[in-house]
Parts: structure tokens; C-alpha cells; sequence
């Protein structure tokens, strides 16, 4: 029971050490004073010291000293005739705010018309900074071409407590994380670099999505939103809808063709993000003696015959066709149209004078 009860006044004393003064001072009118007054925490809001016998026939003023923005955080309290005077803070100290102007939140206890009594108190960080990425979100583009392991972008995030344990920060990709990218920590930066991890593919998927968290050492986490986009990267040759065509014409016919299967002529660039137009030509026809009936617009792939065709002479012709890439000659792609000449009646019919027979009623 005994045990019990130091327990309790130990509890209690250790509450009460952070409500009363954390220093009794007094002030010297003649010569002044500089005192350091002892550690407390940021976000402490207990006095800050009581000052005590103070002569009747003085008068105190509470004034900075070398930090201005530090008479914001604090107040004096005492009246002129006063035996004592406290001085504690009007809002919780904040190590980041102060530290923009000193080591140590400093101010003066001053004897007017007398000296001044320098006071030191040094605020200790606690971790109440969350880290802040520089921006909420980033964009970026990537290339479908882009090797693996290149930095696509790179993100950072700030912490401002002061303490170096404190504001240390570790970052991570948030679910669902994309396959394609990862996240490397950059020393040289103090930054996350975003790399990619696997090839992209512009036809497969166009854009990506996803967070990145960066977290302190007590948990505390801000989150950014990092969107890269994918470019066509120009790796692919053209194509053509269909490898092979099909096509018809009457014989001595000489213009387009009356119809052509399944659909018309036409090839595009693999590289659907850029497009780039493609030209036709003809490389081959087969027969080959029929290579000059033929000719294909350049621009449309439209096929025309030129010169008469005989039905009887062959049937079908075949004609080897290419596209090629306008602004990249190696990059082409080949199909066949295969053209039947329909047989129209052109040769009368012949009778053979060697064999004939009559009949008289």
C-alpha cells in the first residue's frame, strides 16, 4: 500500500512539473543576467519561469531578443508592484517556426530605465510534421520504346520537423501498383525515383495511374498522385487489313476493278499512336508477262487495269502488292490481290464445213 502511494505522488509530481514553472529566475536592474532556462518540448504550454523578488520600486517589460517572432509565443504576466512575475506561453512552441530565426527561442526580461535579463530556451522536436510532397500530383510521358530501367520521373517529399530521425522519410508505391514501375530510393536527391521495371506497350494500355506514399519514422504519411503517360514509339511496320484480296474483271475491261473482297484495299502504320501515311506499290505480278496491265495509286492503294485482259489467254492473275512507310522506306508490308477475269462472249461460234448432214422429208 505503502508502494502504492509513492507511486501515485510520483505520477502526480511529474504531472505538475508540466503545469508550474520550469525555472525560478530573478532579475538584476544593474548589470542584467543571461540565462539558459532548461529543455522543454515543442508544443509545450506550461510556464515558462517565475521570477521572484522583485523589488517594489521596479518595473519589467517582456522584449526580444535576437528572435522578433519569439514575443509571439509568449506573454508576461505581472503587474507593476508585483513581488513575482511569470512568463509562459500564449500558444504551443513550434521548433520549426523558431528555428527559422535561432537556435533557441530567446527573449528579455527588462528592467525599464535598467538592464536587460536574456533568457534561452531551447525547444526540443518531437514528430508532429507529416512529409509533403512538393506537389500533389505529377505527370510524365513514356515511350513504348524506353529501355527498362529508365527514370520516367522522380518524386520528393519534405518533412519539416527539425530533428534529421524525425524527418527521415521512406516512399512506396499504394495498391493496386503497377507492374511496369518501381520506385528507387535517389540519396543523391533525398528523393524517389519512379523507374520502369517492365516494357510498356502503347496499344495495350495508354495511360498509367497510380499514389505514391512517402512515411515518417512515426507513421506519419502525405501521398501523391503520379499519372505517366505512353507514347507510340515508331518500332512497327505497316499492315494491311487483310493478306489477301480478291478481285474480278471482265475480260477486255480496262478501268477499276467491278468489285473487290472483303473489303477495299488498305494497310496503316503498327505504330497507331503516330500514324504515319504509307505509300502503295505494286512489286510483283504473276504472270509476269502482265506486270505493265496494272497500275496502283499511290496514295489510295486503288487498283486500275491498264491494258486489256483475255479470258482465254489465263484466269486468274495475281498481283503482289506494298506498302511502305512514307517517312521509313525499310519499314513496309506485303499483301496479294488475286484477280479473275471473267470470260464475256467475244469469239462467234464456228462451224465445221469438213462434217454435215442433211435430212428431206
Amino acid at each position: 500500500m505503502a508502494l502504492f502511494s509513492v507511486l501515485i505522488i510520483l505520477v502526480c509530481l511529474q504531472v505538475d512539473s508540466v503545469r508550474s514553472a520550469i525555472v525560478s529566475t530573478e532579475v538584476n536592474c544593474v548589470s542584467g543576467s543571461n540565462v539558459a532556462l532548461a529543455r522543454v518540448e515543442e508544443g509545450f504550454d506550461g510556464d515558462i519561469e517565475i521570477i521572484t523578488n522583485i523589488s517594489p520600486d521596479v518595473r519589467l517589460v517582456l522584449e526580444y531578443h535576437v528572435c522578433l517572432l519569439c514575443l509571439q509565443y509568449l506573454e508576461l504576466v505581472y503587474t507593476d508592484g508585483d513581488s513575482t512575475a511569470t512568463v509562459r506561453p500564449i500558444r504551443p512552441l513550434d521548433l520549426e517556426e523558431i528555428r527559422q530565426y535561432g537556435e533557441a527561442l530567446s527573449y528579455s526580461v527588462s528592467c525599464v530605465g535598467g538592464a536587460k535579463n536574456v533568457r534561452s530556451l531551447y525547444v526540443l522536436d518531437i514528430n508532429d510534421n507529416p512529409p509533403i510532397f512538393q506537389t500533389s500530383s505529377y505527370t510524365g510521358t513514356v515511350s513504348d520504346g524506353t529501355p527498362v530501367g529508365w527514370v520516367c520521373n522522380r518524386v520528393k517529399a519534405f518533412d519539416k520537423d527539425v530533428n534529421l530521425e524525425n524527418k527521415r522519410v521512406t516512399y512506396s508505391m499504394l495498391p493496386p501498383v503497377p507492374e511496369h514501375f518501381g520506385l528507387r530510393y535517389n540519396p543523391q536527391h533525398d528523393a524517389a525515383d519512379i523507374e520502369l521495371i517492365k516494357p510498356v506497350n502503347y496499344n495495350n494500355v495508354k495511360k498509367y495511374v497510380f499514389m505514391v506514399e512517402a512515411k515518417d519514422i512515426g507513421g506519419l504519411s502525405g501521398t501523391t498522385t503520379v499519372t505517366l503517360t505512353i507514347e507510340d514509339f515508331d518500332n512497327l511496320n505497316p499492315y494491311f487489313d487483310h493478306c489477301l484480296y480478291k478481285a474480278s474483271i471482265e475480260e477486255n475491261q480496262i478501268g477499276l476493278f467491278s468489285d473487290i473482297t472483303p473489303e477495299p484495299i488498305k494497310a496503316q502504320d503498327g505504330d497507331t499512336g503516330i500514324n504515319e501515311p504509307v505509300v502503295y506499290s505494286i512489286t510483283s505480278v504473276i504472270p509476269n508477262e502482265y506486270q505493265n496491265s496494272f497500275e496502283i495509286d499511290r496514295n489510295t492503294g486503288v487498283i486500275s487495269v491498264t491494258a486489256a485482259l483475255d479470258r482465254e489467254q489465263t484466269g486468274q492473275i495475281a498481283i503482289v502488292i506494298q506498302a511502305t512507310q512514307q517517312n521509313d522506306a525499310s519499314k513496309t508490308a506485303d499483301a496479294v490481290v488475286l484477280v479473275t477475269i471473267v470470260d464475256v462472249t467475244d469469239n462467234p461460234p464456228k462451224i465445221d464445213q469438213g462434217v454435215h448432214s442433211s435430212h428431206l422429208a
